[in-house]
């Protein structure tokens, strides 16, 4: 198809998927996670993409990959935003370390058991361990969507709820800059082979640099107040300039527009307005960003099946271990069920874009005859869907086991009296707060 005419397609599917696909109040809790997260998109791609009817063929999807890396600016923008020291300061310092201290746990669990199957496999080379670092980064991201779903079903209220909102709205800041370590330790020419360790570390400072840039660079264009029309396009430019550079310098476009929004978010004016364009404009921009992701999946061995399987059980497991380390060692003011981080099984649209960035930076990398990258996004994939589906009902666990479950509202949904009013869970996809 040429890619004029895919790209008009691609954005009437955008525009009618983000008028309709969002709300699923008849769907269980886990797949309507997955509606609402937009993974669907993913697969509708695929069905499009050249692996089964060819209606966006492989040159015309790599001619289109401009649009991928303005949904990567666009969703590391997002919530860069929301890392406004005004707003983090309302919680408590426990808060943040539980947050970032149960990911970062996570984050080496994931890789030393990774690392531990490489050697039971004789794979000891710097492709698969580029594999799990990256890996390991996608999977100690939580997300609050499937938190805000169970809460509002069930009318939760409690600190345990709020716990796991705030964990899961900001623990996804490690995943983001561990991604870009990976990039700092794996240049893409040649994986970083006999480079010194801290040359190649010099490259996160580079992006935190260019992420600074980009931010001042945006609040300086915006000063005049531009009215909306201008805003949206004055974003999706910096959007775009932002994730190219960053492409092209082979630095993590994710870290260089988180980095960008907190810079904007804790400098500009008026960062709720910029928010507000940014969050009426992401469901559009997701489902071509997920639409033309899911024409680059590939299936091309069965062995994927079990690998999402085992990153799905391994995050689990670190989730469940790296939040029981943390609970016992910060002094909470609350009593937390043990197994607090079932409650953070589901899994974020932000570890999709991190796989996705994976394969624009290093598309063409070789394992076994099959292109790494293409492996890793597939993955991730199917894990992220295994932990949506199942996410919701670990959740409810954890809240029925804090007590923040009603059992009269439970029997009242059971029966189908009386059932509360479902809203919107927090934004589809990227969703981080």
């Amino acid at each position: 198809m040429d890619p004029f005419v895919s790209t008009l397609v691609l954005i009437l599917l955008a525009l009618l998927g983000a008028r309709f696909s969002f709300s699923t109040l008849q769907a269980p809790p886990g797949p309507r996670l997955v509606f609402r997260t937009g993974t669907h998109f993913l697969f509708l791609g695929f069905i499009l993409g050249p692996q089964l009817l060819g209606l966006l063929t492989q040159e015309a999807v790599q001619q289109l990959f401009p649009l991928l890396g303005i949904g990567l600016g666009w969703i590391g923008f997002l919530f860069g935003l929301q890392l406004d020291r005004r707003n983090l300061r309302q919680f408590p310092p426990v808060f943040h370390l539980l947050a970032l201290g149960q990911a970062i746990l996570v984050f080496f669990f994931f890789f030393v058991i990774g690392w531990f199957a490489l050697l039971g496999s004789g794979q000891m080379g710097r492709i698969p361990q580029f594999l799990i670092m990256g890996a390991a980064a996608t999977a100690c991201i939580s997300t609050p969507a499937g938190i805000a779903l169970i809460s509002t079903n069930y009318l939760v209220r409690g600190k345990v709820r709020d716990l796991l909102l705030f964990v899961a709205s900001v623990d996804a800041l490690v995943g983001i800059v561990a991604l870009q370590v990976v990039y700092a330790l794996f240049p893409p020419v040649d994986l970083g082979i006999g480079l010194p360790l801290l040359p190649r570390l010099t490259w996160v400072i580079a992006a935190v640099g260019l992420g600074v840039i980009c931010g001042i660079l945006f609040i300086w264009l915006t000063r005049p107040r531009p009215g909306g029309e201008e805003m949206v396009l004055f974003l999706l430019g910096i959007a775009a300039f932002a994730s190219g550079a960053a492409l092209q310098l082979q630095l993590s476009p994710l870290f260089v527009s988180v980095t960008m929004g907190a810079v904007v978010a804790n400098l500009s004016p008026d960062p709720q307005r910029v928010f507000r364009v940014l969050q009426a404009w992401e469901k559009p921009i997701y489902v071509v960003f997920l639409l033309l992701a899911g024409a680059l999946l590939n299936f091309s061995t069965l062995w994927i099946a079990l690998w999402a399987l085992a990153y799905a059980l391994v995050r689990g497991g670190g989730k469940v271990l790296g939040n029981l380390v943390m609970i016992r060692l910060l002094p909470l003011q609350f009593a937390i069920p043990r197994r607090f981080g079932l409650g953070l099984i589901p899994q974020s649209g932000i570890s999709l874009a991190m796989a996705i960035s994976g394969v624009l930076t290093y598309r063409g990398l070789k394992l076994d005859g099959r292109d790494a990258t293409d492996l890793l996004f597939a993955v991730v994939v199917l894990g992220v869907i295994l932990s949506e589906l199942t996410g919701p009902f670990f959740t409810r666990n954890i809240l029925q086991r804090a007590g923040e479950i009603s059992p009269r509202m439970e029997e009242a949904l059971t029966r189908g009296k009386n059932p509360p009013v479902q809203q919107d869970a927090p934004r589809p996809g990227p969703e981080s707060s």
